[in-house]
């Protein structure tokens, strides 16, 4: 049996016990991508992830040594590829990783002092949604574990937390949170501020259930767009049309600058988007009207500018909120604008492959939620070809 693979969790999962019979006690497989990495089996199919290596001591003798780096499913592959290549670093310049000793001082270090001192430092250096860690750090994380030590930190602790913020807001909200302090933990090890396993693995994601169907079309898209007219605010007012128009994420319209935006070409080029990639958004023949007459302000680079001398409208929520109780529609969220545009391009004929690329959607599984609308569009073309085939069919069948 070939004891090489490329480690992935089904494929791992797969694994049987070591057998009862055999000599050995334990069964040895490695990964194909990272050198060393190993998965060890045993009978009772416990299995676990090791390193092994080569490092040349003090009388430039070469030995052989290997390192457990943890159990899975706690960690998972990712993970564990990762802390290897990691210790790899440290061998290839000679230093033992199984010699580095943590001192007392570092071990106490805490999740405050490493948030404030390292990650946020970090976070802001790299990520463009530093200041929602931020923010998730200071009113959710922070409070319960501020000032436990790293290596304090408990698998149970944390899962309460998990299951509380669950109950407190919902289920999104909690992964959240969770994902954020597997990453922060991750990072100390990485760092050598924690010298021990990550007590985030292991606990599952709450399920999470995002599928909105609420949009606007028909009557409810008339008294919308009706409702706007009496907005006093003429720039939130063509901000929240814009949205509807071009199916773009609120930041994105809040955000957009004149020199973006080429009415000529019919094109909105947008430089940061919510997967951290550029793109062009394609204007159509009412986003560009609603553009050509939009006034613009003096000193202001912004095609919606708030009550702010400079600045972009900063929340339209308000306005919003005055549109739908002059239009009597209830249960509608600003982002519900973005969910209309792509059902009413699916109800008129656009691909769920189009509208992936018209929202700029990086996942095809994200624009799935549209699938519901695009099967009644299905049925229609099924219902036309049933009666094609029915008109063709004898009428001495057809009166059987």
């Amino acid at each position: 049996m070939n004891k090489q693979f490329r480690f992935n969790k089904k494929l791992i999962d797969a694994l049987p016990p070591h057998p009862d019979d055999a000599k050995s006690k334990e069964s040895e497989w490695s990964d194909t991508e990272v050198a060393g990495l190993r998965l060890i089996v045993n009978r009772r199919g416990r299995k676990y992830f090791l390193l092994r290596y080569t490092i040349t001591n003090a009388t430039h003798t070469a030995a052989k040594r290997s390192m457990k780096l943890g159990d899975y499913p706690q960690m998972d592959v990712a993970d564990a590829r990762q802390l290897a290549l990691d210790y790899r670093k440290q061998i290839s310049i000679g230093n033992d990783p199984q010699n580095v000793v943590t001192t007392p001082q570092a071990s106490q270090v805490t999740l405050r002092t490493f948030v404030t001192d390292d990650y946020l430092p970090h976070a802001y250096a790299t990520k463009r949604s530093a200041k929602d860690d931020e923010g998730r750090l200071i009113r959710g994380i922070l409070p319960e574990f501020g000032d436990v030590p790293l290596a304090s930190l408990s698998s149970h602790a944390i899962q309460r937390l998990h299951d509380r913020l669950r109950v407190q807001g919902c289920a999104a909200t909690a992964n959240r949170h969770l994902s954020l302090l597997k990453r922060c933990l991750n990072l100390a090890i990485i760092w050598g501020k924690l010298d021990a396993a990550n007590p985030v693995r292991g606990i599952r994601m709450h399920q999470e259930n995002n599928q909105r169907h609420r949009y606007l079309s028909g009557d409810e898209l008339r008294s919308f767009l009706t409702a706007l007219e009496a907005e006093p605010s003429r720039s939130l007012a063509d901000a929240l049309r814009f949205l509807l128009m071009t199916g773009a994420r609120r930041s994105e319209v809040l955000q957009s600058r004149w020199e973006n935006i080429d009415l000529d070409k019919q094109q909105w080029y947008l430089p940061h988007t919510k997967n951290g990639k550029s793109r062009f958004v394609l204007l159509n023949d009412a986003a560009v009207e609603l553009l050509r007459q939009r006034p613009r302000t003096e000193g202001n680079v912004y095609v919606f500018p708030g009550k702010n001398e400079g600045g972009p409208i900063i929340n339209p929520y308000k306005g919003f909120q005055r549109a739908l109780a002059r239009s009597g529609i209830a249960g509608l969220r600003i982002h519900d604008l973005r969910h209309s545009f792509a059902s009413l391009a699916i109800n008129n004929g656009a691909t769920l492959y189009e509208v992936q690329h018209l929202l700029g959607h990086s996942d095809s599984k994200t624009t799935s939620r549209y699938a519901h609308v695009a099967s009644a569009n299905l049925r229609k073309a099924s219902a036309h070809v049933s009666a094609i085939i029915t008109g063709a069919q004898p009428q001495a069948l057809l009166a059987r």
